[in-house]
């Protein structure tokens, strides 16, 4: 009896001894992140936490001297502003359209790209190229391509005899926050594209041909191979485009500055307005930490997403193995 658990204590001695010998590894690995997890608290934290601070505050600069406490005011104004609100539809439209046609575009060149054929090295080389134009630069450049007298557009679509006559492009709210779309559009979709064609190009192609033996056709193949191999990227993608969407600033300063009639006047540009041309600080940050948790909030819902995606396929695999 002695010795067996004398066996046992030496068993466990060596179990504990495995824990023990792992957790030096652990220590290293936590000084390795160490370092840039505290510059990216340090980057990004406190300016968090400050225009949290400032959010609570009736806070301008115009008297910068008197900065009193008002607790959740800024919020309650900005929930009964209508101007807000009208932003933050034309946020919602934004987003809704640059995230759903800009995936659904970037899956469909990342398809085309994917293709063996003459001349697709320089096809994807050249896909870069919006991408790597400055923010700033591309609102120029779309400026002088909507411009009602001598844009490109107009005259492109008058040599096709699309239109009879120049239109004015950001003349309208309405077009103008669609021109403000199909720009950014232009200069996010091929980053989006790149992902996706990466994520591609790692598919097995065991799997496709294994597929057309079973007389799987080229939608089946998509259906059942493809969509559920790029879901990690497509929610990625979906994160990514959001954020950027939500936050965009750019386009809209070089472009139209918010005009015409406030029509492109997003969340973010909203918020610029209150805090550098109305010397707001307070109100502006009350804005600014909404936008935080509006994406917050997104990226959130689009990972409990990937994770019920995940737990039904697993609980699929269980049932037909059993």
């Amino acid at each position: 009896m002695t010795k067996s658990i004398g066996a046992g204590g030496g068993t466990k001695n060596r179990f504990f001894s495995r824990g023990r010998a792992e957790s030096p590894d652990s220590r290293f690995a936590f000084w390795l992140v160490f370092p840039s997890a505290a510059i990216i608290i340090g980057l990004l934290g406190y300016p968090i936490l400050y225009a949290a601070w400032l959010s609570l505050h009736d806070f301008k600069l115009s008297r910068p001297q008197s900065q009193p406490f008002v607790g959740l005011t800024n919020f309650v104004q900005m929930a009964q502003d209508p101007e807000f609100l009208a932003a933050l539809g034309r946020t919602t439209y934004f987003t809704v359209l640059t995230v759903g046609l800009g995936v659904l575009m970037a899956l469909g060149l990342a398809l085309l790209l994917a293709q063996e054929f003459r001349g697709s090295a320089f096809a994807r080389t050249l896909l870069l190229v919006p991408w790597a134009v400055p923010p700033v630069v591309n609102g120029i450049m779309w400026r002088w391509i909507y411009d009602g007298n001598y844009g490109a557009l107009n005259w492109i679509l008058l040599k096709l005899g699309v239109i009879s006559e120049t239109k004015l492009w950001l003349g309208t709210p309405e077009s103008a926050l669609n021109a403000v779309v199909f720009a950014e559009l232009w200069k996010l979709l091929p980053f989006i594209t790149l992902i996706i064609l990466a994520s591609l190009q790692g598919i097995p192609r065991s799997l496709y041909r294994a597929a057309r033996v079973d007389g799987a056709n080229a939608w089946q193949r998509f259906i059942h191979i493809t969509l559920p191999s790029l879901r990690n990227t497509l929610i990625l993608v979906l994160i990514l485009q959001t954020m950027w969407s939500i936050k965009v600033f750019d386009v809209i300063y070089v472009l139209t500055q918010g005009g015409p009639a406030n029509g492109t006047t997003t969340l973010f540009y909203y918020g610029y307005l209150e805090t550098f041309k109305f010397l707001d600080v307070g109100y502006g940050s009350a804005v600014a930490f909404t936008i935080m948790l509006l994406v917050l909030v997104l990226t959130c819902g689009y990972i409990t997403l990937l994770r019920r995606q995940r737990s039904s396929s697993n609980v699929a695999k269980e049932e037909a193995k059993v």
